[in-house]
């Protein structure tokens, strides 16, 4: 009998091709020469462009310097300016204060003036011992319509209550004539004389309302005193000069 052969396992031998290695090294440096290329162009470009990174640096670096310093120099204007500012505004309300007590002061000396004139003429003319002090006329929001006040001021010792009528009188033109105003028909109460009754002195103030068209040009003050140790007194005062502003308050001068 023929003996059985044994069936045996063939390994098929591995082929290595030489080329695929050689391939992808020729891959990697035609990659690294394309990159080389890329970046010899980009540098031609910025030197072509005039580009210069050190020297863009060291502008930069300047500009910033100079962009510190002037944000600093800023600061310091501004709050110069701050300061400058301030002190102006003292020096404007020091100097708006001092206005205001020149021109009290004018005023103070001006009314004391009226009145020693006033009783002056009282005592060389034997007019008595009754006068009006700071008289006023200030115009009010509404056409045509005024306030006034003053004083009466009685001064002799005898006489302890002084009584006695008041009486007003406004002249002026109307439609370019002459015309008079009695109290009652500028007065809003209506009343043409008020009946007073004082020690020293007696404050009266009061409104006026003129009808249109008329063009004032004098007030008459007149008391009438009952006390026969008295003297009348009347007094005219200029329109134009005694007019005060609204903001000037009670003063006046006396013609």
């Amino acid at each position: 009998m023929q003996g059985r052969v044994k069936p045996k396992r063939i390994k098929s031998p591995r082929i290595v091709h030489q080329h695929d290695r050689r391939g992808r090294w020729q891959a990697l440096l035609l990659l690294a020469l394309v990159g080389g290329v890329a970046w010899q162009a980009y540098e031609f470009g910025v030197r072509q462009g005039g580009f210069d990174q050190v020297r863009s640096e060291s502008e930069l670096s300047r500009l910033g310097r100079e962009l510190v310093q002037a944000e600093t120099a800023l600061k310091e204007v501004r709050s110069e300016a701050v300061r400058y500012r301030r002190q102006a505004e003292i020096e404007v309300e020091a100097s708006r204060k001092l206005q205001e007590q020149l021109v009290s002061t004018q005023r103070e000396k001006a009314d004391l003036k009226s009145e020693v004139e006033m009783l002056r003429s009282l005592i060389s003319n034997d007019n008595g011992s009754l006068y009006i002090r700071q008289f006023s006329l200030l115009p009010l929001d509404e056409e045509n319509r005024y306030r006034y006040s003053f004083t009466i001021v009685q001064v002799l010792e005898k006489v302890e209550t002084t009584r006695g009528k008041l009486v007003m009188k406004v002249s002026g033109k109307l439609k370019g004539k002459n015309k008079r105003l009695d109290r009652s028909e500028f007065s809003p109460d209506g009343e043409k004389v008020v009946k007073l009754e004082f020690s020293n002195y007696q404050d009266v103030s009061g409104e006026i309302q003129l009808p249109e068209g008329f063009q004032p040009v004098s007030l008459l003050v007149e008391f009438l005193p009952r006390n026969r140790e008295l003297k009348k007194l009347s007094r005219r005062f200029s329109w134009e000069d005694n007019l005060r502003s609204a903001g000037e308050g009670r003063s006046g001068s006396n013609e």
